[in-house]
């Protein structure tokens, strides 16, 4: 069985909308129908105002439901990414989470989806299943950090600044110096590969190339997968592959790689 849940947010309240990541979505859905052989029906596509938070939670649901052995799985998701003040039983603030942005994300917990939702998500998937995860978003320990380079005319960061209220609240978590769980670490205890933007101090860039908008870092995961070497050179490399171009081209977010060994050691979307 094949399922994709792709989601791509521009249609953020101003200012922070995007350009490209609704392009990233259908891109790497005419490249699942095209090259990877996943029917129209087996991929659900979150674009802008479709793509709230219970519409992501629901298609998360179904992404994973009944799965078991010898299933491919895709999610990827382009839009902002933040972190958040998470509290104890007794509501003091004693850490961080790191958060994807629904588009009708507004600083509360009932709109934004955490590192602990996806962890207790996926904490039940069965071995023997071939999940990718691609995140191009904003993975940031520095949410106050902006990406400039003179070699790239526009380029904007995948993180939304937040209000003055929950800015402090981040930097008395952050004084605690308490550890966070990440999504990478959500994907980490679980049988999914993550492949993610950039480092968590860093900042993934929504930008231009040839006239059209694209997340930089799916554009180029793209560019690799349609390569010669593309859909036979396992996950480690080809993130090392789609770094090299990044860094080429005077971008400097450092893509990672994440997750389960095994399915990192394969090909994108390969079964064994």
């Amino acid at each position: 069985m094949n399922r994709a849940l792709l989601v791509g947010i521009n249609e953020y309240p101003d200012p922070n909308k995007l350009n490209g990541c609704v392009n990233d979505a259908t891109d790497m859905q005419a490249f699942l129908q095209g090259i990877c052989g996943f029917a129209p029906a087996a991929i659900r596509l979150l674009a802008d105002s479709d793509a709230t938070t219970k519409a992501i939670l629901d298609g998360l649901a179904w992404l994973i439901a009944g799965v078991g052995a010898g299933d491919r799985l895709l999610l990827h998701y382009s839009g902002h990414g933040a972190q958040m003040p998470t509290r104890n039983p007794q509501q003091e603030i004693d850490g961080l989470d790191e958060v994807i942005c629904p588009v009708d994300f507004n600083w509360s917990d009932e709109h934004a989806i955490r590192d602990k939702q996806f962890f207790q998500m996926f904490t039940s998937l069965p071995q023997g299943l071939e999940f990718v995860w691609v995140s191009d978003s904003c993975h940031s320990g520095d949410l106050y950090r902006l990406v400039a380079h003179a070699k790239i005319a526009y380029q904007r960061p995948k993180t939304i600044q937040p209000p003055s209220e929950i800015r402090i609240q981040i930097e008395k978590a952050r004084e605690k110096h308490v550890p966070q769980m990440t999504l990478r670490a959500a994907a980490d205890v679980n049988h999914v590969a993550l492949l993610a933007a950039c480092g968590e101090a860093e900042t993934a860039a929504d930008t231009s190339f040839n006239g059209r908008y694209n997340g930089a870092f799916t554009y180029f995961l793209l560019q690799e997968l349609r390569g010669a070497a593309g859909m036979t050179s396992p996950l480690d490399p080809l993130s090392a592959s789609v770094s090299s171009d990044l860094q080429k081209s005077g971008y400097t977010q450092r893509p990672g790689n994440d997750g389960d060994r095994a399915i990192r050691a394969r090909p994108f979307l390969k079964l064994t």
